[in-house]
């Protein structure tokens, strides 16, 4: 899973806390001063994108905002699916939770 992510250090290191094997990179430049490139072995970007919805920065994520935006077509239905299992995991958490 790859992606680039505008955004600082405390979303890298809620990333680097799930993931440890994470490979971070500054990509930074004089037009967007918070930004980095995010790779993960072996994580599905499924997977990624519903913790980073979970973790309220799947609008920081470069990929995610081209999938909402319907790119390549047919892509916003897979955001849709993500939003609804993160609901579906945070439900299940707070019904077990009682």
């Amino acid at each position: 899973m790859y992606d680039l992510i505008y955004s600082g250090g405390v979303v890298k290191d809620v990333i680097k806390a799930k993931y440890p094997e994470v490979k971070i990179k500054d990509a930074s430049d004089y037009i967007h001063t918070e930004r980095f490139e995010c790779e993960i072995e072996d994580i599905e970007e499924d997977e990624f994108y519903i913790f980073a919805i979970r973790e309220g920065f799947a609008e920081c994520c470069f990929g995610f905002i081209l999938m909402m935006r319907n790119y390549p077509e047919g892509s916003n239905q897979k955001v849709w699916d993500w939003i609804a299992e993160s609901k579906a995991l945070e439900d299940s958490e707070v019904a077990n939770a009682k």
